[in-house]
């Protein structure tokens, strides 16, 4: 009997040690293995990462250079000329965007004549007092005023077909049909860049060129 229970005993032994062990096995097996990048892997990461910095690095330098040199000034003219129409057009007014060339100063204005365009006499004025600066507001709803950044000239300026470059004052009227006065100006950066903005008379709409053979005539 007791060689019996013995035998017993090491069998009980014995099988509860193989159930430890075929559990520690499928603990082994179903465990996660550690799995290292190939280098097809990191070069594919490489790829994409320099494809990003690639598409980005433009947009980055636009948004750096936007508040400087050439480009602020053609933004600050395109933005006036869209100012003063928008405003000619809700208030149902005659509007004037009012250039000083010799300081570079573009200031949006109600106009005191309500001359329709085919019967406007634009005379040639030197006053201060001959024009009423628009209430500048907050919203965005009033007048705007912006002057050229530092290195950037007002080369040429031309109004309904005279030049006006060398006078204090000048003055670009802007209709509530949509509708504005001819203007063309050039500008001159201290790195020799040009650009000429230029009014499309029957949109009122501003335009840029780059090409200095296909400037618009003052």
């Amino acid at each position: 009997m007791r060689q019996m229970a013995t035998v017993s005993r090491s069998c009980c032994a014995m099988r509860d040690a193989c159930c430890v062990k075929r559990r520690l096995s499928r603990i082994t097996h179903h465990a996660p293995r550690s799995r290292a990048f190939t280098l097809l892997e990191l070069l594919v990461v490489v790829a994409i990462m320099a494809i990003v910095m690639t598409i980005s690095v433009p947009f980055v330098r636009t948004a750096v250079d936007g508040g400087k040199g050439m480009t602020r000034a053609v933004k600050d003219i395109q933005e006036a000329c869209s100012h003063a129409r928008a405003m000619a057009i809700l208030q149902q007014t005659t509007t004037e965007l009012i250039i000083r060339p010799g300081d570079g100063v573009f200031e949006v204005g109600r106009s005191g004549s309500g001359t329709s365009p085919g019967y406007l006499q634009h005379e040639r004025t030197t006053s201060e007092d001959e024009y009423r600066p628009a209430a500048r507001t907050g919203g965005g709803g009033g007048g705007f005023s912006a002057k050229l950044p530092a290195g950037i000239v007002i080369e040429g300026l031309g109004v309904n077909g005279e030049d006006w470059t060398l006078d204090s004052v000048a003055r670009v009227r802007f209709y509530p049909n949509g509708t504005s006065d001819e203007m063309s100006v050039v500008l001159l950066s201290d790195q020799n860049e040009r650009r000429n903005l230029w009014l499309e008379v029957v949109t009122g709409l501003p335009e840029l060129e780059t090409d200095a053979h296909k400037f618009k005539a003052r």
